[in-house]
């Protein structure tokens, strides 16, 4: 806020000098309301960039980068073993209490970079790197670590270690305690020992670590086999039922064959791997998707948020956190997780399309056009898409569509709808197009074609069921154009009524409180 202005005595003095005359009165009058405007306008930017994810690191305490263990030696697999124990101590340092790590996608980015560890510290708003080196020779574990202070290049901290791999819990442990008194900071509560046979833990991290990207299916295939094998030879390695389950759930979300076993799968083995260890973040996660997807509301968010508290530098459990607060009309909160999750993760895609998503979802859509620009491109086609025509950019959504590849289904009805939304005459050839679209045999997908938001004249009963059950098919988020300012006559519409109570979603706001949007309002709710 801005105070009211006070006249400055320097104008009081202008005023009364006689010879100046009125035209100088007018002209100090002016200045002075340029310069509150400029000082408003300053204020107004200094807000909003308080508001984003660096400048929330840069006030929030230390932030540290885990830069990728280098592996030394001759071991093939060297290198897999060491990103895969260089994951772990994000995990383990992101418990020590008043300290972010920054995600694994964000470290790893810079693994064979040329630039200077200042430099790299200035990409991911850290305050310090932690880097190292790991060799395996049999059963010896030799490590060394390097703390540094970012802005002064000073070493905090370093050690070299040459430990058995059955102490190689300790050892983490260890590492940590050491971090965090030379942060001057404490372990939190969650840092207990764990207990695990150390050859199933190399044989889990070689099996994680050895997918090479999320764009590479025959590698996750493999890592996914690997991990099967483990899990035959040790049926109650509750770590690999995790990753298991994890892996499969993200299977399950590409439109193919036997995605709806791949999501029942996942489910079983996250079930499995909570029995083995109540605490396995991985189990709670999927889990926690599956009961958001049967709109179990109160079981979802508890679910999701213990996953978090589990993994709090993973950004994968905080981004689908955000998707359910979305779903569930809390849009603003999660914005706001989305952009915490950012912090330790601002490179990441996946963030970005969310946040991206949730900006249209506020009608921000300038703003969501940024930040959909640094998703993965094939997953944000259809946001970008809808972007454009909700920026009235027709030409940009034209191109667009026009480079999808003819076999995809809603090709034809999204080119109808530009070309419509330009010339008015052409809305009768949309509905046809649709409907064609529509069809298609898609696997595992909803038979809702995201154009209908687009006609002039809307079935809303229709619209709702459609996204309805695209939610809880669980492969879009285009539910969340129900929160939308472009909605508000979807949200008057009685059959939006009926949704929030047959989805529980009424029931869930009563106990727990409305979104910004809604309030109650006799056996239901008002939603702007």
């Amino acid at each position: 806020n801005i105070d009211p202005p006070v006249r400055p005595r320097s104008v009081e003095r202008v005023a009364a000098f006689p010879r100046p005359g009125r035209s100088w009165l007018l002209f100090g009058a002016l200045v002075l309301a340029v310069l509150i405007a400029f000082a408003g306008w300053r204020l107004l930017h200094r807000n909003e960039d308080a508001r984003s994810p660096a400048a929330t690191a840069a006030s929030a305490g230390p932030v540290l980068a885990v830069l990728p263990l280098r592996a030394t030696g001759d071991d093939p697999r060297g290198q897999a073993f060491a990103d895969g124990l260089s994951e772990e101590l994000i995990g383990q340092l992101s418990r020590v209490d008043g300290l972010r790590v920054n995600s694994r996608t964000s470290s790893f980015r810079f693994r064979d970079t040329k630039l200077s560890p200042g430099e790299i510290a200035q990409h991911l708003h850290a305050t310090h790197l932690l880097e190292g080196g790991v060799r395996q020779d049999g059963d010896r574990l030799r490590i060394n670590l390097r703390l540094v202070e970012a802005d002064s290049d000073r070493t905090l901290w370093a050690q070299d270690f040459d430990r058995e791999l059955r102490d190689i819990f300790v050892l983490q442990q260890n590492i940590a305690y050491a971090i965090a008194n030379a942060l001057q900071l404490h372990l939190g509560r969650s840092m207990a020992p764990t207990r695990e046979d150390p050859v199933l833990y190399r044989r889990y991290l070689l099996a994680r670590n050895s997918v090479r990207s999320n764009l590479d299916p025959g590698s996750a295939l493999g890592a996914e086999a690997e991990l099967r094998e483990l899990l035959r030879e040790h049926p109650d390695y509750a770590r690999a039922w995790g990753g298991l389950a994890t892996m499969l759930w993200a299977r399950s979300l590409a439109p193919a064959l036997g995605r709806d076993e791949a999501r029942a799968e996942a489910e079983a083995a996250a079930a499995r791997a909570l029995k083995l260890d109540p605490q396995q973040p991985d189990a709670h996660a999927v889990l926690a998707r599956r009961a958001c997807r049967l709109q179990q509301w109160n079981e979802c968010v508890t679910l999701s948020r213990r996953a978090i508290e589990l993994a709090p530098s993973d950004p994968l459990f905080r981004g689908w956190h955000a998707h359910t607060l979305a779903t569930m009309g809390y849009v603003d909160q999660a914005l706001g997780e989305v952009d915490e999750a950012l912090v330790v993760a601002p490179f990441d895609p996946g963030l970005h399309f969310w946040r991206g998503r949730l900006l249209d979802t506020l009608g921000r859509h300038d703003q969501a056009q940024q930040h959909l620009a640094l998703a993965d491109p094939a997953r944000a086609q259809t946001a970008l898409f809808f972007n454009a025509i909700w920026r009235k950019d027709y030409d940009n959504a034209r191109r667009l569509v026009l480079s999808l590849p003819n076999e995809v289904p809603w090709r034809a009805s999204e080119l109808a709808a530009v070309a419509a939304l330009q010339d008015p005459g052409r809305w009768p050839a949309v509905m046809p197009a649709i409907e064609i679209s529509e069809r298609h045999p898609l696997y595992g997908q909803v038979r809702y074609d995201f154009t209908r938001l687009l006609l002039p004249v809307r079935n809303y009963t229709r619209d709702i069921e459609g996204l309805d059950a695209v939610q809880r098919a669980g492969y879009a988020s285009y539910q969340w154009v129900f929160w939308q300012p472009e909605s508000r006559a979807l949200r008057q519409d009685p059959a939006f009524q009926a949704y929030l109570r047959r989805s529980g979603l009424l029931a869930y706001w009563r106990e727990h409180g409305f979104p910004t949007q809604c309030r109650a309002s006799g056996d239901g709710a008002s939603c702007d």
